[in-house]
Parts: C-alpha cells; sequence; structure tokens
C-alpha cells in the first residue's frame, strides 16, 4: 500500500498535479517534495494533524525528505520489526546523516565514533543497509491507472453504500459521507440538531386532558406515541411525551403530576393494550418503573434499542444519539450530558425535563427509519411477535424478583469461608511453609522447584497452574487435590455467595436484569446478579439453588426444554436418524452412541454414551476434534474418528453444517427459521484462525438461534395464557431453556397444564418439543 501511494504521488507531481498524502506512517515523509507533494500527519490520535512540506520534514526530523530513509535506517522502526543501531535515537541518527551525508559516509567514518557507537554501529551494519532498502518506497509500481483519472468523484449508490457500512460496523461513517459528498441530500447545518419545544410545568387537571385528547387523536391517526422517563432506583420521576412530532413539541410530567390519580388514570388508558402504541428507547426499566405506579405499559410497539439489535447484533451497546445519526438526518445537541438509554444524571447539566424530551424525540424520530430498516431485512414479524412482546415480559419478572431465604445464603456462605480457610492451611502444610495460595508464581514455585512435579505447559512468565494442569497432576501430591477444592470453593464463595447477599432487596427478594440486546445468537443474559451462572456441575454449586425460595404459600414450578438444541439439529438437518431417535422416544444418546459406535442399543455402554453426549452437544456450538478432545480427554486423532464416525450415522447432519457455511460465507450472515441475522465477517478474513472461527460460529447459530426464539415465544405465550386466565402464577425467572414459576398451591394442576402447553406447542419441530415439569419448595428442591 506504501508503494501505491509513493507510485501515485510520483506520477501525480510529474504531470503538475499537488499531492497531500494522509497517513499516520511516517515512511511517507521521504515523498515529500516542495512544492507538490506534501504529508498530513496525525500527531496525536486522530485530532491533531500537522502538514509538513520540505521544511517542515527538516524541523521534524532534522534531516531533508531526500535523507529520511537514510536517517530511519539508523533509529529503526519497531513497528514494522526492523531494528536499528543500539544507542542511536533520533537526534543522534539526525546528527550523523548530517555531518556524513548517508550511511555510506557514515561508515567510511566509522573510527571516529566514540568506542561505544563505533561497536554498535559496526556490529548491526547488516540491520542498517539492509534497512535502507526495506524503508525506501517503491516508486514505479506497474499501477493500471493514471493520478488523473482519480480527481473526479463518481456518483455512488446510497443503498449499495448503506449495506456494505452496516455489514462492516461503520457507526456513524454513513451519515458523515453524506455530509462529505452530498451536502445538498442530507444536511447536518444547526436545523438538523435535535430541538425539544418543552412544555412544562404542566398542573395535573391539564396533564390529565392532553393525555386524554392525546389517546383520542393518536389511536385516530393511527401513529404511537414516543416516551421517555426519568427513573432512580426503579422509580419513575418524571415523563416526557410527544405531543406533536413534526412542531418537536414535548410535555413534561412532573412527579407531582404524576402522584395525581385522574393523571395516571388517563396515563394508564393512553399506553393500554387497546390504546395508540408507545415507542420508547430501552423502553424496559420504563415498563417495570411505570408498573411499580399501578400502570401497565401493555403496548409497546417499537423499542428503538431492541430494533437496532435485531438490525446488528454484533454492537456491545445501542446509545441513541449514534442510532440517531445513523438511521436519521438528526443529530443529538452537542451541549454537555447528552441522553444516552434511559439518561443518567450524574455529571449531566442538561435539567432531567430536557434530558428526557430529547429522549422521547429522537426515538420518535428514530422509530420510522427503524422501522424502515426491519422491513428491508425482513425482520419486522420477529420484532413485533417476538422481541417487543418480551420486553413487558422481562419487565415484570425484574419487578417481581425471586425470593431468596437470606439466612440459608449467610450460612452457605459462612460454610465455604470456613473451609477455603481451612483447604488454605492445609495447602501451606503440604508445602511446607506458609504462602499466599492465590499467588500463582509462588504456587509455581512449590509446586515444580520445591516438590518438584511435573510441569505441564508454559506460558510467557512461566510453568501454567491453571485448572487443566492442575487435573493432569492428580495423585502425584496431595497438594493438587487441596488446591482443586480450595479453588471451587473460593471461587464460588467470592463469585456467588457475596455476591447474591449483596443483591437481596430489602423486600427479601433479588431483581436481577434480563437482557435481551446482548448475545449475539439471540439468547437471553442475566446481570445484576448473573443468575445464569449459577455452577449446577457440582454439589457444592448447585447447593446455592436451597436459598431460592417462593413466596409463602407457594411453590416453584420448574420447567425446562429437553435437548432442544438436539432437536433444533434434527429439525434443520432433517436427519432420518435423528428424527427417528427422537419420534420413538429413545434415549437419544444411547440410540445415537449405537449408530456412531456400530453396535445395538442395549450394548451401548457408559463410556460410548457419554461421548456420543458429548458429540451430540457439541456440534450446537460448532465444536471440532480439538475441542472434542479436550472434553473427553482424548487426543485430537482419536476424537476425529469419533466425528466422522457419527457423521457416517447421521451424514444430513454433516450436509447442513456444510451448507450452512457455505450460505453464510456467500451472505455474509447467518438467519434463524425467524428471520434473526447474525453479521459473520470473520468467515472473510485472510487468517485461518479467524476465518475457521466464522464457521464454527456459523455453524451454531441457527441452532442456537432457532433454541433462543423457541424460548423466547414460549416465553411471550405462557405470560400472556397466565394473564388471559387470570392466574395469580407468575414467572419469576429464567436461566437458559429453563423457566421458574411461584405457583399458588391450588393452580399447582391448572399451572402445571399450562406451561405445558404453552411451552411444547411454542414451534413445531419435525420432531416433539419436550418439557420436564417438576415442583419444589426451593428450586434445589424443584430440580433434584
Amino acid at each position: 500500500a506504501d508503494d501505491i501511494l509513493a507510485t501515485l504521488a510520483e506520477r501525480a507531481a510529474a504531470e503538475g498535479l499537488e499531492v497531500l498524502i494522509v497517513t499516520g506512517d511516517r515512511d511517507s515523509f521521504q515523498l515529500v517534495r516542495d512544492p507538490l507533494v506534501k504529508v498530513i500527519y496525525n500527531k496525536r490520535g486522530v485530532s491533531e494533524y500537522a502538514v509538513y512540506d520540505e521544511a517542515g520534514i527538516l524541523e521534524r526530523t532534522g534531516v531533508r525528505p531526500d535523507q529520511y530513509v537514510q536517517y530511519a535506517a539508523l533509529r529503526g522502526d519497531t513497528s514494522d520489526n526492523l531494528p536499528g543501531v543500539p544507542g542511536v535515537g533520533e537526534k543522534t541518527a539526525a546528527k550523523l546523516i548530517n555531518a556524513y551525508g548517508d550511511i555510506d559516509g557514515l561508515y567510511q567514518h566509522v573510527e571516529d565514533q566514540t568506542p561505544k557507537l563505533r561497536e554498535n554501529l559496526a556490529a548491526h551494519e547488516d540491520d542498517v543497509r539492509i534497512n535502507t532498502v526495506v524503508m525506501g518506497l517503491i516508486r514505479d509500481m506497474p499501477l493500471d491507472i493514471e493520478p488523473s483519472e482519480l480527481l473526479g468523484i463518481e456518483p455512488y449508490d446510497p443503498d449499495d453504500v448503506k449495506k456494505l457500512f452496516d455489514f462492516l460496523e461503520f457507526r456513524n461513517l454513513y451519515e458523515r459521507l453524506h455530509e462529505a459528498f452530498a451536502p445538498d441530500e442530507v444536511s447536518f447545518d444547526e436545523n438538523q440538531e435535535l430541538t425539544v419545544v418543552l412544555d412544562q410545568p404542566v398542573d395535573p387537571t391539564r396533564a390529565a386532558e392532553l393525555l386524554a385528547a392525546l389517546t383520542a387523536t393518536a389511536a385516530e391517526s393511527d401513529a404511537p406515541v414516543a416516551l421517555a422517563g426519568v427513573i432512580e432506583d426503579r422509580r419513575l420521576t418524571g415523563l416526557a411525551l410527544v405531543t406533536d412530532e413534526a412542531a418537536s413539541a414535548v410535555v413534561w410530567l412532573a412527579p407531582s403530576v404524576l402522584a395525581d390519580e385522574a393523571v395516571r388514570d388517563a396515563l394508564g388508558a393512553l399506553v393500554a393494550a387497546d390504546g395508540p402504541g408507545v415507542v420508547a428507547h430501552d423502553a424496559k426499566p420504563l415498563i417495570a418503573a411505570m408498573g411499580e405506579i399501578g400502570i401497565d405499559l401493555a403496548d409497546l410497539v417499537l423499542d428503538t434499542s431492541l430494533a437496532a439489535y435485531l438490525l446488528d447484533p454484533s454492537g456491545n451497546s445501542y446509545p441513541l444519539d449514534e442510532l440517531l445519526a445513523q438511521h436519521t438526518a438528526y443529530r443529538m445537541p452537542t451541549d454537555d450530558g447528552a441522553p444516552d438509554g434511559q439518561l443518567d444524571f450524574g455529571e449531566s447539566q442538561i435539567a432531567p425535563a430536557e434530558a428526557a424530551g430529547r429522549t422521547a424525540l429522537a426515538a420518535a424520530r428514530l422509530g420510522h427509519g427503524l422501522s424502515v430498516a426491519l422491513e428491508a431485512d425482513g425482520l419486522t414479524e420477529l420484532n413485533t411477535s417476538v422481541e417487543v412482546p418480551l420486553v413487558r415480559v422481562l419487565a415484570r419478572m425484574e419487578h417481581l424478583g425471586v425470593g431468596v431465604d437470606r439466612a440459608e445464603l449467610e450460612a452457605l456462605n459462612a460454610d465455604m469461608t470456613a473451609e477455603a480457610e481451612t483447604l488454605a492451611a492445609q495447602i501451606q502444610a503440604d508445602a511446607g511453609e506458609e504462602f499466599n495460595v492465590n499467588s500463582t508464581k509462588k504456587l509455581r514455585e512449590i509446586l515444580f522447584e520445591k516438590l518438584e512435579l511435573t510441569p505441564q505447559k508454559k506460558t510467557k512468565t512461566g510453568y501454567s497452574t491453571d485448572q487443566a494442569t492442575l487435573e493432569k497432576l492428580v495423585g502425584e501430591h496431595p497438594i493438587i487435590e487441596h488446591l482443586l477444592r480450595y479453588r471451587e470453593v473460593e471461587k464460588l464463595r467470592s463469585t456467588y455467595g457475596q455476591s447474591l447477599l449483596a443483591s437481596v432487596g430489602s423486600d427479601d427478594r433479588i431483581h436481577a436484569n434480563f437482557n435481551q440486546t446482548v448475545a449475539r445468537t439471540g439468547r437471553l443474559s442475566s446481570e445484576n446478579p448473573n443468575l445464569h451462572n449459577i455452577p449446577v456441575r457440582t454439589e457444592l454449586g448447585r447447593s446455592f439453588r436451597k436459598a431460592f425460595v417462593p413466596a409463602k404459600e407457594r411453590v416453584f414450578l420448574v420447567a425446562d426444554y429437553n435437548q432442544i438444541e438436539l432437536r433444533c439439529i434434527a429439525h434443520l438437518a432433517e436427519d432420518p436418524g435423528l428424527i427417528e431417535a427422537f419420534t420413538s422416544g429413545e434415549d437419544i444418546h444411547r440410540a445415537t452412541a449405537a449408530r456412531v459406535f456400530d453396535v445395538e442399543p442395549s450394548d451401548v455402554d457408559f463410556e460410548q454414551r457419554n461421548r456420543a453426549k458429548m458429540v451430540s452437544y457439541g456440534l450446537a456450538y460448532g465444536m471440532e476434534s480439538y475441542g472434542l478432545g479436550q472434553r473427553l480427554g482424548i487426543r485430537t486423532s482419536e476424537a476425529q474418528v469419533i466425528l466422522d464416525a457419527y457423521f457416517e450415522g447421521f451424514p444430513a447432519v454433516r450436509d447442513y453444517m456444510e451448507a450452512t457455511v457455505t450460505e453464510a460465507r456467500n451472505r455474509g450472515y447467518t438467519e434463524t427459521l425467524f428471520g434473526r441475522r447474525r453479521a459473520i465477517p470473520e468467515l472473510r478474513s485472510d487468517n485461518p484462525r479467524i476465518r475457521q472461527a466464522g464457521e464454527r460460529q456459523a455453524m451454531n447459530a441457527g441452532i442456537q438461534g432457532l433454541a433462543a426464539d423457541i424460548f423466547k415465544v414460549a416465553l411471550v405465550r405462557l405470560d400472556a395464557r397466565l394473564e388471559r386466565e387470570d392466574l395469580r402464577s407468575r414467572i419469576v425467572l429464567q436461566v437458559h431453556d429453563e423457566v421458574i414459576l411461584e405457583v399458588p398451591e391450588e393452580e399447582r394442576e391448572r399451572a402445571a397444564e399450562v406451561v405445558l402447553a404453552e411451552m411444547t406447542g411454542a414451534f413445531e419441530l419435525l420432531v416433539p418439543l419436550e418439557v420436564n415439569l417438576s415442583f419444589g419448595t426451593t428450586w434445589a428442591d424443584a430440580k433434584d
């Protein structure tokens, strides 16, 4: 690329054209020629630039542009892995080149230098000579284009550019491109800045009348109402509503107004299921906060953050100002504290009313562009039927929370603290000295120097002491078993025991957050605290479930999809063998093992069944032979034999996996049966490892995405059915493919029927959806 720049610059200068080279690479300094060729160099990040002519290069480096390569060869370039002469920095290099003209002149006078410099110059002469060749830019590349052909800017197709920029995840560049090259089409002057005409304060009587009128007129025009709330500690402390989008008119309902009963009634009618509909950005906290004051926001039609996620699930967040710039001709004001999401006024100088007003108006303006984009990508149905209704379900789950036996959790935490201390003392006794058992450096010294145990793998800092290494050393010394147990106990205590206790509210319930816009596959996630990661593979980990309890006179109903990912594989691959195994009611892992190892189902042993199970679940995550070998503790070659046997037994599964990767590579994205898309640019990487990672993502995206969509549909159906039948049973928790309800004793039978019907009927696969149901007075009891 540098050589192409050099060739174009040389040709352009020969034609008398003026050239500016915009670069962060100092090698381009050698190209500067007054008056035609100059370099625009970013001195600091992308905010501070300098324009260099010949005088500027001399001032910047101490040498002329035609001497730059000689100068750079002496000091080297670490970014290009080109070593220079030790002890020769920029000042010394400039001094030497100015004194002797070039490298040849310097080495003719090498004996005149100080002893240390003379020694270094002599020892690194080969490096310097090579640098002069490598750093010198080629100025006569065989290019099929002349600089004069690059002078005009050809028209471009905005739709094609938009699709490309979306694929490349260029968040703000599209509108900036318009600003630069089509100013008449999209102008970003002061008129394009989002300006709110705020109506405040509004007295309760007028507010109630305004809300009633808004309900009537909006219903007639079929236009949804845009809202934004100010929320503090889950409480709604103010609300902004767009009353006239064309006029940028927004009304602010202060806390004192929201406290009025007539206002709440009118607001409830506006956001009810038969109202005009609501548009909001990050609506879940708003729905939950309105629920706290008895208002059910039941008719959300568009959540702009959720719509943005569907269009691009790879984003880490979906700030309102960025979305506005990406999808509209508007931008947020540039003053301090422009709102982001549901507003954080920590250091904002903007009044809550003004900030909420901006958020509401931005959501209204943004809603139009996002709706068009969803329709263009075939995502409208998924958004309308699944994701938007789910917002209200999750908001209600967060509002209800899940009960916790604080005493049980405190006792569990105390027990783990005591055991961790006992184990630490035992580890020190095993080592024969006191030391910090959490110090990797000291532990490495104890294990591999003092106790002379067998090192397994080496890292940059020394021999590894990670979990996999310790497991391979089991049996060599008692300290290993004690270390493994200590780490398990200490991790559970610090990661879960303490965080769960800190998350218990005054109502003895944990109100975690459930996220729809985090996982690229469409799966839900949990945070504050993360209830999805409570460990279940060990007895100690499972003991945390004992602390989760239902409200008084209620029980937990736990419903868990049985092998949903494997059923999705069977459906997507249409593999006759898998379909037969599921429809016949066989033990799927035993049936799989029988095919893989070519034995009768009755002859399948425990190890064969376990290996078949590992392969089946691994395929849902794109696992290959190396990963399978690691899980089974066998060589990669042996794991490959098992995988090959699996695909021989279920050939349609292999065909599906290969076809999925090919289709994703051609399209640039995967797509579930519900239309959920996931871009996988890694498939086009030149790096084999990145490309292979992309292939694994492509394999699992359709499977994981379909399973996620089915589970979300089930949650929406189940919540709606419970509400429709006026049952008091409520969903309080969701973990992976499992849903947990609090059920009054008298509703046990009916709740079980409803849960089973709605979960098994969420989607029609080629194999039946099965659900495991259980009741318990704690989460642990129900699971056991």
